[in-house]
Order: structure tokens, then C-alpha cells, then sequence
């Protein structure tokens, strides 16, 4: 199983329309090419975990970082893994209001995951964290 995570900052002027439609297309793409994931979001960046098929999961990275909607993409992991992490998941979603943790969010979200990949997620969300 193939995984890529990467962060990104949405365009400052993003609506919550756009930011419903990014979750809504993400999932119906998703679904028809076989990867799972999550999604959190907040008003500043995009943390977002892929897993499938190599060639699936690099397809939508790349149409991901063609997206107007986002900029200053950055991967940052991507190889195989045992198994698939969030099975039951077309996509996974969590919205952060404010200045809430993103850790927070994300420890909620990895219950369930081999333990080397709920810490590389946690990590980077608590340097998320750390530079807000």
C-alpha cells in the first residue's frame, strides 16, 4: 500500500462553498480510483493523507497541486506501508475552527492506525501547531 501526506495552504480568499466542494470531489475521486485518507482542514492549511495504488495516489496529488485553490504545497511523506490506514474512509474530514489544535483533531482521527503512522501524523500536526 502506497501513502503520500502533504500540507498546503488554501488561497486566502477561499470560501466554505469551495472548501465543501474540494471534500466533495476529493470523495467521489476517491472512490473510483481506490484511495483512502483524511482531510483536516482550518483556515491556514491543508493536512491530507493519501493511500492506494502508487499510480492512483500520484495522479491526485498531482491534480491536487495544479488546484488554484491551493499553494505552497509540500510533501511531506510518501512511500509503502503495511496495510491501509483508514480502510473504511473515502476521505476522512475534520475542520478546525480557529485556533483550535490541530493535534487535537488529528489524534481523533489515527485511533485506529499502526502506531509509526498515528505518530508521523501527530508530529506534524503538533509542528503545525507550534508555528500558528
Amino acid at each position: 500500500m502506497y501513502r503520500l501526506v502533504y500540507i498546503s495552504t488554501p488561497k486566502p480568499d477561499i470560501t466554505p462553498a469551495e472548501m465543501a466542494d474540494i471534500l466533495r470531489v476529493g470523495r467521489r475521486n476517491n472512490v473510483k480510483n481506490g484511495i483512502t485518507g483524511l482531510l483536516i482542514q482550518d483556515k491556514r492549511r491543508f493536512l491530507q493523507y493519501l493511500e492506494g495504488e502508487e499510480e492512483q495516489v500520484e495522479e491526485t496529488f498531482a491534480r491536487i497541486s495544479a488546484d488554484r485553490r491551493h499553494s505552497a504545497i509540500i510533501q511531506l511523506k510518501n512511500g509503502y506501508i503495511g496495510r491501509r490506514q483508514f480502510p473504511k474512509w473515502e476521505m476522512a474530514s475534520k475542520y478546525v475552527d480557529g485556533d483550535a489544535s490541530l493535534l487535537s483533531a488529528v489524534k481523533e482521527l489515527v485511533k485506529n492506525c499502526d502506531r509509526d503512522v498515528a505518530n508521523e501524523l501527530m508530529s506534524f500536526a503538533e509542528a503545525r501547531d507550534r508555528a500558528a
